[in-house]
């Protein structure tokens, strides 16, 4: 009879690590979508005073952290007074939904559009958005709730959307401002992008931010007058909308041209960028007012994004108003949303020795000394979207959302995204083969395509960021030829072909879109 061999030797650390945290993780069951906050009644002693709560997510889209976000702010809302939602979105284009949460009349393919990239068509966070409209609109209410989005325009990718608000504000409080945008900004801006970026000289960056940087200084030594002439809330967006506007400009103009280091200068911008809005957000808000934030890990860790070679909004929010104003909370899981185990030298594989299948751990009861607090001092791999980061939980952040298992959430398709399914016509495979797309934070995002039977396949692979499309194996329904859009995901897809050439152009929700070549033949598991 074989007997087993003896256990793979583990870091006494690590278990020290995983007994504590045994004995202080609650056990949630998340998702649940009923109005009985009973298992929340912890979250009070875990916030104490604090008035901002920052929730992460491992990745972008999924179900799990979509509906621990909607079911924490519906209990911080009504039981604690908590008032302001903000996403990890666009700011300037962000006040149309922030408005639609105020009661304006909206039509909600253009909230949708609003909350740029891919972030306005997922059924869990419309829940929420529409649930802020409703309590709004009972005049029983004792408060008002608010969203707002914080991070820069048009993806980071283009200046146009927030340029076209900024000089809209301008046209209506001073022509010669306008007149002047028209000309000193207009023309570069209308071209410029992130991939074409390097082909602008840098005496024309040069020229470009200072001539926004003088937008920011009209606007703030024009207060008075540019306020009477419209409200002080247009007055704070339209200011806000300016320093954006040099924020974009300056993150296109500092990338670096070579994406395989990954796009370090633009993060930085980002980032301090974000943390501005977030600033801007609670002068506005007041300080009871009561916030949770929504964005991703890398942006609300407390320590830098070693990746990217880069910091992190939480870090800069940190450093403004102390290390304990904020609650930050990271999120985690076993499993990727492919259904990968993690590492086993992983933060994600100690996580998931706990026992249940969610919980939520609060880190800072942690041992200040042993073995316990050793573990929680080192930096090991942290499964962020499908890959690794460097990340110490001890210092990262203050408390833990676990879930085992990862699902993407479920696509509510806006009009303008409803291709309907055709039957499909011509030789599919064709378009077979591996692509490579320019995304938005890494030289290579790595789709393979593949006909079988009669329904064309995508495969995103383990270096795509998962956030401009599936980075699963899932089916493209036929809308025209060369044009597919995925059930499971808002984007469509257009194949091109210029002679044996193939390239792929994704457009997602925002308007935000990215090109690819094809590169060589799918790699099919």
């Amino acid at each position: 009879m074989n007997q087993p061999g003896p256990a793979a030797p583990t870091d006494p650390n690590e278990d020290a690590f995983v007994a504590w945290a045994r004995e202080h993780a609650v056990a949630l069951s998340i998702p649940r979508h009923d109005d009985n906050y009973d298992d929340l009644a912890f979250i009070p002693g875990v916030i104490g005073k604090r008035r901002v709560i920052a929730v992460g997510e491992s990745a972008h889209y999924l179900y799990e952290w979509n509906r621990w976000r909607t079911r924490l702010f519906k209990y911080l809302a009504q039981e604690h007074g908590f008032t302001t939602f903000v996403l990890e979105s666009a700011l300037v284009e962000g006040r149309l939904v922030h408005d639609y949460v105020a009661g304006a009349d909206r039509k909600w393919d253009d909230v949708a559009r609003a909350i740029n990239n891919v972030w306005g068509v997922w059924a869990e966070l419309n829940e929420l958005i529409r649930w802020m409209r409703d309590w709004n609109a009972d005049p029983n209410r004792p408060r008002e709730l608010r969203f707002y989005s914080m991070d820069g325009s048009g993806n980071w990718m283009h200046a146009r959307n927030v340029y076209a608000t900024v000089h809209a504000f301008a046209a209506r409080v001073e022509g010669d401002l306008a007149d002047d945008m028209a000309r000193e900004i207009g023309p570069m801006v209308a071209e410029l992008n992130l991939e074409n970026r390097t082909e602008f000289a840098a005496t024309a960056f040069r020229e470009l931010i200072a001539a926004a940087s003088l937008v920011i200084s009209r606007i703030e030594q024009a207060r008075v007058a540019y306020t009477r002439a419209t409200s002080a809330d247009d007055y704070d967006w339209g200011l806000r909308g300016a320093q954006i506007l040099r924020d974009v400009i300056q993150a296109l103009a500092q990338t670096e041209a070579d994406f395989s280091i990954g796009v370090r200068q633009l993060w930085n911008v980002r980032d301090v960028s974000m943390a501005e809005s977030l600033n801007w957000i609670r002068e506005r808000e007041g300080p009871d007012a009561g916030i949770v934030i929504g964005a991703h890990n890398t942006h609300l860790q407390l320590h830098p994004v070693r990746e990217q070679k880069a910091t992190s909004m939480g870090s800069y929010h940190a450093a403004r108003f102390g290390r304990g104003d904020t609650l930050f909370i990271g999120t985690a899981s076993e499993r990727s949303v492919k259904g990968e185990p993690p590492r086993p030298d992983c933060n994600q594989a100690a996580y998931a020795r706990l026992g249940p299948d969610c919980y939520f751990l609060d880190l800072r009861p942690a041992p200040e000394s042993g073995p316990v607090a050793d573990w929680l001092k080192v930096e090991r791999p942290d499964r962020s979207n499908l890959r690794y980061q460097p990340v110490c939980a001890g210092t990262a952040w203050d408390c833990l959302l676990f879930h085992r298992t990862l699902s993407t959430g479920t696509v509510e398709l806006p009009g303008f995204l409803a291709s309907p399914p055709a039957e499909a016509t011509g030789d599919l495979a064709r378009f077979n083969g591996r692509y490579i797309i320019l995304g938005f934070l890494a030289a290579v995002n790595t789709l393979d395509v593949r006909v079988e039977g009669d329904t064309l396949f995508t495969d995103g692979q383990d270096d795509t960021s998962g956030e401009v499309f599936p980075p699963y194996k899932v089916p493209l329904h036929y809308c025209a030829d060369g044009r597919f859009r995925w059930s499971v995901w808002p984007s469509i897809l257009d194949f091109h072909q210029a002679g044996e050439d193939i390239s792929v152009s994704i457009t997602t929700p925002g308007g935000a879109v990215y090109h690819g070549k094809r590169v060589g033949d799918a790699v099919w598991g």
